[in-house]
């Protein structure tokens, strides 16, 4: 798709008469044009039992859109669902400007908010397996230019068929190069999560709809860290998915425990599988994670479509075993007005802006990831002074007294800790 910069649109939706989220759809639609720099200047809906199979909505309601088109001398069209192949062409032969739809437009949004190689490879993914039965469809009536000779199923293939056949192959071996380039991404994160296993460093995985405030929150919870020289704080910015790279980044508590907090990308309804599937090795990360902390914008007045919205996402990628906090931020916006859920637990209310609730989300964190603790008593051999220097690092030691036999302390384990240095526990 061309560029869009300081376009007008006029926004499109079906609604079913079932469809409870049908205006927060729209309303959604609406954001995410203006993420893109189009400029919703009409809307225009129409009451069906489903979208139509021809036209998505009816022939005469497309007439009437085309006169809207007309009026507003709007640039593009943007329909609220994915249009398959056929529809968009029916559709094409109606409308004289551009025709989007949700998932054309989620895709430009991704396409320019990718930063890193690897966000660019999966956006790229996802935008060529998008297009490849939509250029199919474009293609058709060119595919009919059979040259001359002799008639039936003897006839020589047309420029046009060679065209699209010339067209599928380019796309094909270009989506099975990117594929294979995010083999090596993904090969080479499994490494590292396999390191992280080894080294028993429990993830935190922060999840939830874009613009939540996910970035805001790690940048909150990194000022609670002991060691700040390699915990720089990630991009934060007002927008739709402001970014789609995974930050991850090691907190050090004030008892050195030691976890890891990363970021995703951030969901949005309808989002569509392509994009699921092209992120899927960085999502990834979610389903290894220890406890999932789920960021919501408690001062949205769609707050429950989009915590059904994040729990659907994460029920897919398999995240549905590991611990869930539900974590309500944004609350110094909220108006009285606005309704809290309160059937979600375990839950907890925060703000980034005025630090409120972030030392209790800390303590939740701490008591979950750490919950089997050990306080011994060891001796450790001067010959194994490096213990010892594991221990401060590592541990949390209480004492320390020298004897001429050794390093005395007391000191507070993980369990992990507790089974590597269990043999200088010394009884009392």
């Amino acid at each position: 798709m061309d560029e869009l910069i300081k376009s007008t649109a006029i926004l499109v939706g079906v609604y079913t008469h079932n469809d409870k989220e049908f205006y927060y759809e729209m309303e959604e639609l609406k954001g995410l044009a203006e993420a893109c720099c189009i400029d919703p200047v009409y809307q225009l809906t129409q009451t069906l039992d489903h979208p139509n199979n021809s036209t998505y909505i009816g022939s005469g309601k497309l007439i009437e859109l085309q006169e809207k088109v007309e009026l507003f001398e709007a640039d593009c069209v943007i329909f609220n669902d994915e249009l398959s192949p056929a529809v968009l062409n029916n559709i094409a032969e109606i409308l004289s400007c551009e025709i989007l739809d949700r998932t054309m437009l989620i895709l430009e949004i991704f396409k320019t908010r990718a930063k890193t190689k690897e966000a660019c490879l999966q956006v790229e993914l996802a935008n060529l397996k998008y297009m490849l039965p939509r250029l199919i469809g474009a293609r058709k009536n060119l595919s009919r230019t059979g040259g001359g000779g002799s008639g039936g199923t003897g006839a020589r293939r047309g420029s046009g068929e060679t065209a699209l056949e010339l067209d599928r192959r380019i796309i094909e071996n270009r989506i099975s190069h990117i594929r294979e380039e995010l083999a090596e991404v993904v090969k080479s994160r499994y490494i590292t999560r396999s390191l992280r296993k080894k080294n028993n460093t429990p993830s935190v995985a922060l999840a939830g709809y874009t613009n939540a405030g996910k970035s805001t929150t790690i940048n909150s919870l990194l000022k609670y860290s002991k060691d700040q020289i390699d915990n720089k704080e990630v991009f934060v910015k007002d927008m739709l998915f402001a970014t789609l790279e995974t930050s991850t980044r090691r907190i050090k508590l004030e008892n050195n425990h030691e976890f890891l907090l990363t970021d995703t990308v951030g969901f949005v309804n309808k989002l569509p599988h392509h994009l699921i599937e092209a992120f899927k090795s960085t999502l990834e990360e979610v389903t290894e994670a220890s406890l999932i902390i789920h960021v919501i914008d408690a001062s949205s007045p769609f707050v429950e479509e989009q915590i059904k919205t994040t729990i659907d996402v994460l029920n897919k990628l398999g995240c549905s075993n590991i611990p869930v906090l539900y974590c309500f931020n944004k609350i110094d916006l909220v108006k009285n007005e606005i309704f809290i859920p309160t059937s979600y637990s375990p839950m907890i209310k925060i703000s980034n802006q005025n630090n409120d609730g972030i030392n209790e989300l800390i303590n939740y964190i701490d008591n979950t990831l750490f919950t089997k603790s050990y306080s011994v008593t060891l001796l450790i051999p001067y010959d194994k002074g490096n213990i010892y220097n594991i221990l401060k690092e590592k541990a949390n030691v209480e004492n320390t007294e020298y004897l001429e036999n050794g390093i005395k302390c007391k000191v507070i384990l993980s369990e992990h800790l507790y089974n590597i240095y269990k043999e200088y526990i010394k009884e009392e």
